[in-house]
């Protein structure tokens, strides 16, 4: 014989079940003809995707397309509002007074400011493209009801998206995250709505990090077989040892290992882009430190880097570097390439 408390403990998990299967059922996507998998948006490709633009409350996103013999590149431009808060008026005695509730004013209230960054694109670039043409959703979700825009966060659209492909502007704006956060609701223009991969808003979100162009060089590194190195009239030529990671030689003497060479060879590779400048000042013909032309197998011709040096903020020195890969010149890291520098009178000595 069945008791009564188990009986009413079966009961209360079917009363809780069916509940839950309500919810479940009534809470349903735009329209009922939801389409899952890898739905067309748009389509097109990512070599006629020509200009991307993102529109948001405190920034705006550039992306425009450029063409050379190596290959599609692109210039970013990213224009930011951010507050910066001004320095207290009573100094050091200002900021230990603000944790005291009774010192009174706390400061000057932040101010906006306008801050502009300009750079080269490459890698990061190209992926945007090709994630942008064809466009993929991961749902169809139809068309959204106004009275459920806060649902899905299109109450307070986070940006909206303009792609130019073939000549023609495609729309998107941007709602909020799925439940889960990895993907991210969007809207075309008409009212449809779909679930999209979140990268793309991650890519415009934050594209003054993510969409620069860190290396410098496009190809592999074991693609590199020999290099000119010229500094000043002096030049030398060099070959890498194969069997010797890392492992560098003078071309005349091609298995005889050279641990200086090979040295500044690598010091050279970690060179590291801290931002890009379009029309650098200072640059003249003295600027120059050392031009290294590089080949492939056969002889082939990968690329070039140059390296020059110019005057900095507070007297200090500023390094640039320009090489097939970024086509603008580049701020890199000034302790590397002080190296660089130091070490390239014992690789190209004067005879």
């Amino acid at each position: 014989m069945i008791s009564w408390r188990a009986l009413s403990g079966h009961l209360v998990a079917l009363g809780v079940a069916s509940a839950v299967a309500l919810i479940v059922w009534t809470r349903k996507d735009p329209e009922a003809t939801t389409q899952k998998g890898n739905v067309e948006v748009w389509g097109g490709s990512a070599d006629a995707v020509e200009k991307i633009v993102f529109e948001a409350e405190n920034r705006s996103v550039r992306l425009e397309r450029r063409k050379d013999s190596h290959g599609l590149w692109y210039v970013g431009n990213v224009d930011k509002t951010i507050e910066v808060k001004p320095p207290s008026p009573h100094g050091d005695a200002g900021a230990g007074d603000a944790a005291d509730p009774s010192a009174g004013d706390a400061g000057p209230p932040a101010e906006k400011k306008r801050e502009t960054t300009t750079f080269v694109s490459v890698e990061q670039g190209k992926k945007l493209a090709e994630s942008l043409a064809p466009l993929l959703a991961v749902r169809r979700l139809g068309k959204l009801d106004d009275a459920r825009a806060a649902e899905f966060g299109f109450d307070k659209p986070e940006g909206t998206l303009k792609v130019t492909v073939s000549g023609r502007e495609r729309t998107l704006t941007f709602g909020g995250a799925t439940p889960g956060g990895g993907d991210r609701y969007v809207k075309v223009d008409g009212g449809e709505m779909f679930a999209i991969g979140g990268s793309v808003a991650q890519s415009v979100l934050f594209a003054e990090s993510r969409l620069v162009e860190r290396n410098l060089h496009g190809y592999e590194a074991d693609e590199l077989k020999s290099a000119k190195i010229e500094r000043g009239t002096l030049s030398r030529e060099v070959v890498r040892v194969e069997d010797k990671k890392d492992g560098w030689a003078d071309a005349a003497t091609p298995m005889s290992l050279d641990e200086t060479a090979g040295n500044w060879m690598s010091k050279l590779d970690r060179l590291r882009i801290v931002t890009f400048v379009e029309s650098p000042s200072g640059l003249g013909p003295d600027s120059s430190i050392v031009k290294v032309e590089l080949f492939g197998k056969g002889g082939r011709k990968l690329g070039f880097l140059e390296l020059y040096k110019v005057p900095g903020e507070g007297g200090k020195p500023k390094f640039l570097v320009k090489t097939e890969h970024t086509r603008w010149h580049a701020e890199v890291i000034a302790s590397v390439a002080e190296q660089v520098e130091q070490d390239l009178g014992s690789v190209v000595k004067a005879n």
